[in-house]
């Protein structure tokens, strides 16, 4: 058996304020657990897809735009170039080099014979109204 009586003072605690820090530890374990759980179920699979798409972004899609640049600033084709020719030299369809084109800072234009083309807004600025 024990030698000595176990009592309020023996614990170094009361029973209200051991209730109270019973009652505040869990409540800030649950709101930690909250917490973590978003952290770990919410923001960080965001991030990691956002990364995931940037460095598809750099790695597909960075030489792409630098080719598409380069093909724009040919003196040869001040005017612009058609659409067929940017999509076959990049490897992409239509839809996707507009997109690049646009934003590598590209405008459409109209040639003579109706086709589509694109040039630089440098090289061929807008028209104010």
């Amino acid at each position: 058996m024990l030698d000595w009586p176990i009592t309020s003072e023996t614990v170094g605690t009361s029973t209200p304020q051991g209730l109270w820090t019973a009652l505040v530890g869990g409540f800030v374990g649950g709101i930690l657990g909250v917490v973590t759980t978003l952290l770990s179920s919410y923001w960080a699979p965001r991030k990691l897809e956002e990364w995931r798409e940037k460095r598809v972004e750099v790695r597909l899609n960075g030489p792409r735009k630098r080719l598409l640049k380069k093909l724009l600033e040919d003196e040869q084709f001040s005017d612009g170039r058609k659409i067929e020719t940017l999509t076959l030299y990049t490897g992409t369809s239509p839809e996707e080099c507009r997109r690049l084109l646009i934003e590598i800072g590209a405008r459409g234009v109209r040639f003579a014979d109706g086709s589509e083309g694109w040039a630089l807004i440098s090289r061929k600025p807008l028209e104010d109204p």
